[in-house]
């Protein structure tokens, strides 16, 4: 048994002391307004996370200046002092748990938005004195506005490629001033902005810096030189938190925000070396999923300090859970990163498993319902798992029919390669609290339009999933014709060579998993390149790609499967010349159609019934869950 002394000592940076050793990092939400001001969806969105028992609740990328240095809709403005009251009631929410209240202050520089801002941005390649020294006093002003809201501590976003990364790296600045050249004058800026900061708030406020310790691409900033840029500011920060990559790169992104498959705690080992070669306290990020964990990076000494983001959004209380021994009860997040790529195309944030994230205010509590009511469930997919759990939760008396053995549905399949351990780790959750929950399950029944109306149920919620999708081409029945969902899964053999016809997040994560398990896969699919694998987010496209072709997956885009024969599949090509592709195997990934028609003849058996899921159209997890969830929490 873990006791996590550790975790849950407390820390002092500056003046500042936190209860335990877990922080929420800096997280894009658009949940503040157009023009960058608290809203109430934004104060209950951090109270949630200080509530949980994180020590240290950061509430995210801020602007020292709209006009010159925004990022997006949406994003914090500490241009002017009008911004102070709102900010004020969240760290009131934050403070009222116990938590440390930071902030992440930003000037992005030359990533900032033409269309959000209305000007072009501005960077190291264009900014004369004069605008320097604005944007330096832009950032004082912004840290004394944030002293007066009440904020304990603020961390200046040096990393991801934002203004103050793009001084400190030889990638982005080419000046041949104080202001460039050497190391030491690349870190003038950084040196300038701290210093003013200091003038104004002096130790009142505690400083974090966020840096990325490698920027991974080849012209960039790696961690070595990152341990000597930081030695050259080190004297004027409390507290370094270690990121990676940046955002002037596609090819960087998944190493900000690691997707499912890459390695978890990816970034820890170098914040254990910058904080063994400057012996400063560090703050570790990157797919730190549990607290177990956080407990082996502060007892072995790689960190003082342990951010963990979208854990916390899948489940605001894990910390309070571990404490209480109840780990095994805490909502696995999937790293699927669609909390962050929702926010970075200015829509709020969503969790794909937790439907709440985002939306607390409208659902701060789900009470019980006024009246109890007969709820039948006909499907135990993520959909129907979801609808059981939060309708049985709020007192309802349901049931849930499945006429397979297990529950799972679509979820089982989508958990299958190898490396999806954290979709496994939540289908594994979300059928254990199903089956502990109020809700009486049947398996291995065949729900039947006679067999609900004899229920007379109340409200019937229809999730019965999809299909997937044949095409009517010769020799799609044969024996070397098999689907992906049961190759994941290990219910369908393949030979040596295999052809995979389809490349969206299925087909591609197939053809990622047959790859790793030595065979020589061809992906085909009828869309251009820059199509493949879109459904999904920036970050899960990049690595997968990376992953497939490091593993020499190859490639074939813009070919139309039209064959399938003992040992081969034969397609045509863009110009029309038809091309036979050596296969042993051919899987097929051509998507799932959704069992609508079987949905409609659930239709009038109750006085309420929803249509959810796959079997309303062939979506994603998240889909599927937050359509359970809508369906019932309201009943």
């Amino acid at each position: 048994m873990i006791s996590y002394e550790h975790v849950f000592s407390p820390f002092r940076f500056g003046k500042v002391e936190v209860k335990n050793r877990i922080a929420t990092p800096p997280m894009l939400s658009c949940l503040a307004t157009a023009d960058g001001f608290i809203t109430q969806e934004m104060i209950d969105f951090y109270r949630a996370f200080a509530k949980g028992g994180a020590g240290m609740v950061n509430i995210g990328d801020s602007a020292v200046d709209i006009e010159w240095g925004r990022a997006h809709y949406m994003q914090l403005n500490l241009g002017h002092d009008a911004v102070v009251g709102g900010l004020s009631t969240v760290v009131e929410a934050i403070q009222a748990y116990g938590a440390v209240a930071s902030i992440e202050i930003n000037h992005t520089g030359i990533l900032g938005d033409p269309e959000v801002m209305g000007r072009d941005p501005i960077g190291p390649g264009n900014m004369h004195q004069g605008l320097i020294d604005e944007v330096v006093d832009h950032f004082a002003s912004a840290a004394e506005r944030c002293l007066k809201a009440g904020f304990q501590t603020v961390m200046l976003h040096g990393g991801h490629g934002n203004l103050l990364a793009q001084f400190g790296s030889a990638r982005t600045n080419k000046r041949s001033d104080g202001y460039g050249g050497s190391l030491d004058d690349r870190a003038r800026f950084a040196r300038e902005v701290l210093g003013a900061i200091r003038l104004r708030v002096g130790d009142r406020l505690a400083l974090e810096y966020r840096i990325s310790g490698d920027e991974i691409v080849a012209d960039g900033m790696h961690l070595e030189e990152t341990i000597e840029f930081l030695r050259l500011i080190q004297d004027k920060i409390d507290l370094v938190h270690v990121s990676l990559g940046g955002i002037f790169d596609p090819s960087t992104i998944p190493f900000m925000s690691q997707p499912t498959y890459l390695q978890r705690c990816f970034n820890v080992h170098r914040a254990e070396k910058i904080r063994d070669a400057l012996g400063i306290p560090v703050t570790a990020v990157g797919s730190i999923r549990d607290l177990a964990a956080a407990e082996e990076i502060i007892a072995t000494g790689k960190a003082d300090i342990v951010a963990m983001g979208r854990a916390h959004i899948a489940d605001p209380d894990l910390v309070n859970k571990t404490r209480r021994g109840e780990e095994s009860d805490i909502r696995p997040c999937l790293r699927c990163g669609i909390c962050g790529e929702r926010p970075a195309r200015y829509f709020p944030v969503r969790c794909a498993v937790n439907p709440v994230a985002g939306r607390e205010t409208e659902y701060k509590w789900l009470r019980p319902a006024d009246t109890s009511k007969k709820v039948v469930v006909v499907g135990g997919g993520p959909a129907g798992m979801q609808a059981a759990l939060t309708a049985s939760s709020r007192g309802h008396d349901v049931t849930l029919i499945e006429k397979e053995d297990s529950l799972g549905g679509a979820l089982r399949y989508a958990a299958g390669p190898s490396f999806k351990a954290d979709m496994r780790e939540y289908l594994d959750w979300l059928v254990k609290k199903t089956l502990q929950s109020p809700a009486e399950v049947r398996l291995e029944t065949e729900a039947t339009p006679a067999s609900v109306r004899a229920l007379a149920p109340d409200v019937l919620i229809v999730a019965i999933g999809a299909e997937p999708l044949v095409p009517d081409l010769p020799g799609v029945r044969a024996s070397n014709a098999v689907w992906a969902g049961d190759v994941d899964v290990g219910s369908a053999e393949t030979g040596r060579t295999v052809v995979v016809a389809g490349a969206g997040l299925t087909g591609c994560e197939t053809a990622l998993h047959l790859a790793q398990a030595g065979k020589k896969v061809v992906l085909i699919d009828m869309l251009p390149e820059s199509d493949i694998a879109q459904d999904t987010t920036i970050a899960g496209r990049e690595a997968l790609l990376s992953l497939l072709r490091e593993h020499g997956v190859e490639l074939k885009s813009e070919v139309t499967l039209t064959e399938i024969t003992a040992d081969a599949a034969s397609v045509v090509d863009g110009f029309g010349e038809k091309v036979r592709l050596p296969a042993d195997t051919v899987v097929l990934a051509l998507g799932m159609k959704p069992l609508s028609e079987q949905a409609r003849d659930f239709q009038g058996l109750a006085p309420e019934t929803y249509t959810i899921g796959d079997c309303m159209s062939a979506r994603d997890v998240m889909a599927a869950v937050h359509g359970g969830f809508n369906a019932t929490a309201d009943l």
